[in-house]
């Protein structure tokens, strides 16, 4: 393994002046500046479109990505004949957005906005969405039914499945609101089938480097065409679930998306809907039906009892902040 990672930097051209471990990959400071390497098996990019959303970010004045960078041959993926594929990056020298900074977040959540604003009508041609948010939330609350009956017909419930019972009315109520309100949202029905606009797919805190010239944003592996706003409320879920909600903290990561990136009435009410829909709590019971029900972990039934408690926080912070 050793041997084909330095094969595959001597293909690159540039001088390794030293590596870390990071993340499963290998951090290299080069002659050329960072790099970043992985094992090609281990991603799920789509390299040469990734580039193309890269490059476009580029002419419009955000060179901060992680383009990948082709070996001396041209390909994007350096590959050998025993089986081993690898795959380099640009980095950046930086520490990952912490989502406890204030000022971290708005500079996150300006950046998204650049970022939704830049590769808005990426496509000249609207391009078909693979699957319907409605449907989705439809599917989901028909998983939630069939894990509460299953559990109720349990003759021996445990601490785990009790709970579930307990508060199980208050978050499906939620769940069924949020897919009728869905359902009749103008915004929705407007950008429900076709677009020309493209999501990063997976904006947290995680894939954010705050460089000294700006935020770096990277793992651009879920990019494609989407309702842009999917970003900004599974940005928002991340870091609200981190800080309790708190208000203060949310209105200052709108404004600064909005700075960007200003949110119509229709597109807060968007936000709201997909927002107070009960997510985590559906991940709950999806990793419940799907693993050993013998034995339940204690950082399930911490998240399971977390989520609950944060609930009257959130629903505070939608009606105060996002239709206030």
């Amino acid at each position: 393994m050793e041997d084909k990672q330095e094969l595959t930097i001597g293909k690159y051209g540039f001088q390794v002046k030293n590596r870390y471990r990071a993340r499963g990959a290998v951090l290299l400071d080069t002659s050329e500046g960072p790099r970043l390497m992985r094992e090609y098996d281990r991603i799920k990019g789509h390299f040469t479109f990734e580039n193309e959303i890269k490059a476009h970010l580029a002419r419009k004045g955000m060179d901060k990505t992680d383009i990948v960078i082709p070996n001396q041959d041209g390909e994007l993926v350096t590959e050998w004949e025993s089986g081993e594929k690898y795959v380099v990056y640009q980095w950046f020298h930086g520490e990952e957005c912490d989502y406890k900074s204030r000022q971290g977040l708005v500079a996150a959540a300006k950046n998204l906005g650049c970022l939704h604003r830049n590769l808005k009508g990426f496509s000249d041609e609207p391009k078909s969405l693979e699957e319907c948010l409605l449907t989705k939330y439809g599917r989901h609350n028909r998983e939630m039914k069939r894990v509460y009956r299953y559990i109720k017909d349990q003759k021996r419930k445990n601490d785990f499945e009790l709970y579930v019972l307990g508060c199980f009315h208050e978050f499906f109520e939620k769940a069924e609101q949020a897919e009728k309100r869905l359902a009749e949202s103008a915004y929705f029905h407007e950008n429900r089938y076709v677009t020309k606009d493209i999501c990063h797919g997976e904006y947290n805190y995680h894939n954010l480097i705050m460089t000294k010239k700006g935020v770096a944003t990277t793992n651009f592996e879920k990019a494609g065409y989407g309702i842009q706003l999917l970003d900004l409320a599974y940005f928002s879920r991340k870091v609200m679930e981190k800080n309790g909600w708190n208000k203060e903290c949310g209105r200052d990561i709108l404004e600064a998306y909005g700075s960007e990136q200003p949110l119509e009435e229709e597109e807060r009410e968007f936000l709201c809907i997909v927002l107070g829909y009960p997510m985590k709590f559906w991940k709950l019971l999806n990793q419940y039906i799907n693993g050993k029900k013998s034995w339940i972990s204690n950082k399930n039934m911490e998240k399971l009892i977390g989520v609950r408690e944060q609930e009257r926080a959130k629903t505070d912070f939608l009606v105060s902040v996002l239709q206030g």
